[in-house]
C-alpha cells in the first residue's frame, strides 16, 4: 500500500502537480490540491493578460527530498500538502509551519529548530550542498 502512494507521488511531481496526503483511520489517501476558482476554465482563455502555464519542472533534489520525507511522514501518519510552483516547491503541514524548497536553500518557516516534530524526521534528508534558513515564529 505504501509503495502505491509513493509511486503516485512520484507521478504527481513528475507530471509538475501539488498533491495532499491525508489518512482515513490508518490508510494514507492522496489528492491534488483543492483550491477556490470563481470563473471557469471556459472564461479563462476570454480574460485579456491570461496566460496559460507550461508544466512546471521539479528539480531532481526537490524531488528526492520530497519523496523521501513524504516516506517518513507516510510511516508516521502526518497529513502534508505538497504545491508546486516554477523551480519551487512547497511542503506545508499547516498554515504557520511548512518548508520552502528555493534552488538555492531551503526555508524552514514556523519551527524555532530543526529538532522540532515532524522536521526532526525529516533533517537528515535536507541537502548537504544547501543553505538551510530557519524563520521562527514570532511570539
Amino acid at each position: 500500500m505504501e509503495n502505491d502512494i509513493i509511486s503516485a507521488i512520484e507521478k504527481q511531481l513528475s507530471e509538475g502537480k501539488g498533491f495532499e496526503i491525508n489518512f482515513e483511520g490508518e490508510i494514507p489517501n492522496i489528492s491534488d490540491i483543492k483550491g477556490l476558482s470563481k470563473i471557469s476554465k471556459n472564461e479563462i482563455s476570454d480574460i485579456k493578460g491570461i496566460k496559460k502555464i507550461r508544466k512546471k519542472k521539479v528539480l531532481e533534489d526537490h524531488r528526492d527530498f520530497i519523496i523521501d520525507a513524504s516516506k517518513v511522514l507516510i510511516k508516521n501518519k502526518i497529513p502534508f500538502k505538497v504545491t508546486v510552483f516554477p523551480n519551487e516547491i512547497i511542503l506545508r503541514f499547516d498554515l504557520d509551519h511548512y518548508i520552502h524548497l528555493y534552488p538555492d536553500k531551503f526555508v524552514v518557516i514556523g519551527f524555532n529548530n530543526l529538532e522540532e516534530f515532524p522536521i526532526s524526521l525529516m533533517k537528515s534528508y535536507f541537502p548537504k550542498n544547501k543553505e538551510i534558513k530557519i524563520l521562527r515564529p514570532i511570539r
